[in-house]
């Protein structure tokens, strides 16, 4: 990762893909945010490209020491923890859907994937903002789902 005043000296774009790295960095942010899988086990166990569990643990640790994910304790459970979104993390929400948007129209992913956010994948800034909204309360209000928007109960199922 860049560091310190070398990152005044970079090109914003080459700073977004040095802190950003690489797929699975952007699958667990769509884990998180779009499939509501907060747990290392649900991250591993649902994920729907087979990452590995030491990739896993080296994804979530980059992704907390860049400020875009922090943890905190399941109040069902105390052993188990919990990958919430900064603000930050949620800012950038908007852009996978952007990449989304970009891949289904030139590449025909299965409509399988597609199908449950394809609202999100268009132009509607108040459809996004209100999903954001959801994404606070859940992530930095720590809200649970079924009480935020029942889309997340929906993308979660």
């Amino acid at each position: 990762m860049i560091q310190g005043s070398i990152e005044r000296d970079i090109c914003p774009i080459g700073l977004a893909a040095d802190l950003i790295g690489d797929k699975w960095s952007l699958i667990i942010l769509r884990d998180i945010s779009i499939l509501s899988r907060q747990t290392f086990n649900q991250l591993l166990k649902q994920n729907l490209e087979g990452i590995s569990s030491a990739t896993l643990a080296k994804r979530l640790k980059r992704l907390m020491d860049i400020g875009l994910l922090t943890v905190s304790k399941d109040q069902t459970h105390s052993q188990k923890k919990l990958y919430c979104l900064t603000e930050p993390a949620i800012q950038f929400i908007p852009i996978i859907f952007n990449l989304a948007h970009w891949a289904e129209s030139h590449h025909h992913p299965s409509q399988i994937f597609v199908k449950p956010i394809e609202a999100y994948l268009g132009d509607d800034k108040g459809l996004i903002d209100n999903f954001l909204k959801g994404l606070r309360q859940i992530h930095l209000e720590h809200k649970p789902i079924a009480e935020v928007d029942e889309i997340f109960l929906e993308l979660a199922s």
